[in-house]
């Protein structure tokens, strides 16, 4: 060839470059992702696929499309939360000014200028998924599915997963404050280990053995009456200090404490006054739950480590809203309509507001 360089050229099909085409961009680094709603065969008319690919197609848009029609009961919903002040100014002088085009109670506010709704200032404010999406995300959580399949079965975008994850955080951020366990009360600690690529290593480049900084230490209670609290103490072995701030003011003066040998403990059994009964864990290895009198407590422990084990991709910084996610599971009520409704109620009576580009840092467009 004359010394001419060769060339690879590569030629794609067009389903391969419609499906290209069918993305979305999100992100400071432009990361081009595949639409939740796209099929392999985008920008193809449905006459020109074959019968199974057609039927899958079509399948996967029935399905995408019923999960996000629109539901006329939202407006209720919002509606039964009616609104004494503004959220953006606080002001109480506000009025009632008509309804919007979803038929949602719309408010003047005299304080800022502004209109607003019972959603403004809420995880529900621009949302654009009707609020039954938000029940299936609920239901979903409460039954140990994992975050990433949950997204695949509800045809929703990997972008759409972290943002609501982190609105739910926000949601029950603070719910475990009031919790107090009383009468027979179990506590004990568990460990999960930090990310591989977060781990701090030793000078040769191993990992430190043991309860080192690598392991988040998360403290655990139960009570005689079901209820149980989860609280993350920080970074490696429990010490007083971390037991107090974890079950400090969540322990009934005057309760029972069953426990094992850990020292830490003494400090909240000096400081709230508690009957103690201690034991020693190593000679209760293999002993059947129903002889071994700290069963209550590991049974608890066990069930969150299978539901942080269905996340073991979760970003370690969130492990608090993992906690607050599991104390919702673990208690009453026990019924996971019961657990959604109330995590619902509790968004609109604890308004906190997260918007799409402020939890992905990205700038408004601008048009040139």
């Amino acid at each position: 060839m004359g010394g001419g360089v060769l060339v690879d050229v590569v030629v794609l099909a067009p389903a391969v470059l419609a499906s290209r085409r069918e993305t979305t961009t999100m992100g400071k680094n432009e990361r081009r992702r595949l639409a939740a709603s796209a099929t392999p065969w985008g920008g193809i008319g449905d006459d020109k696929l074959e019968p199974a690919q057609r039927m899958v197609a079509e399948s996967h848009r029935s399905i995408y499309a019923f999960r996000h029609e629109k539901f006329e009961g939202d407006a209720d919903f919002f509606n039964g939360y009616a609104r004494d002040a503004c959220p953006r100014c606080g002001s109480q002088d506000i009025a009632k000014r008509g309804f919007d085009s979803r038929g949602v109670q719309r408010y003047f506010s005299s304080g800022c200028r502004h209109g607003f709704t019972p959603q403004t200032g809420t995880i529900f404010e621009d949302r654009k998924l009707p609020l039954p999406a938000w029940t299936d995300y609920l239901l979903q959580v409460f039954s140990y599915d994992s975050f990433a399949s949950m997204a695949r079965e509800a045809r929703r975008s990997d972008t759409t997963r972290p943002y609501w994850n982190a609105k739910l955080f926000s949601v029950l951020e603070g719910i475990q404050d009031d919790a107090v366990l009383s009468g027979r009360v179990w506590v004990d600690e568990t460990y999960w280990p930090v990310s591989a690529k977060e781990a701090v290593r030793r000078p040769d480049g191993k990992l430190p053995r043991g309860l080192s900084v690598n392991q988040m230490c998360i403290g655990v209670g139960v009570d005689g009456d079901g209820r149980s609290i989860y609280i993350h103490e920080g970074f490696g072995k429990t010490s007083k200090a971390k037991t107090r701030l974890a079950f400090g003011g969540r322990i009934e003066r005057g309760s029972e404490l069953v426990h094992d040998m850990e020292g830490a403990h003494d400090a909240i059994v000096s400081d709230l006054g508690l009957k103690r009964e201690r034991h020693n864990s190593k000679l209760l290895k293999g002993m059947p739950d129903d002889q071994n009198p700290l069963a209550p407590v590991n049974r608890m422990c066990f069930l969150l480590k299978r539901f942080l084990g269905s996340h073991s991709g979760f970003k370690r910084s969130n492990i608090q809203g993992y906690l607050d996610v599991f104390y919702v599971i673990a208690n009453p009520p026990g019924n996971e309509m019961e657990k959604a409704a109330l995590v619902l109620d509790r968004a609109m009576r604890c308004p906190k507001t997260l918007r799409f580009r402020e939890f992905y840092n990205v700038k408004p467009h601008v048009s040139r």
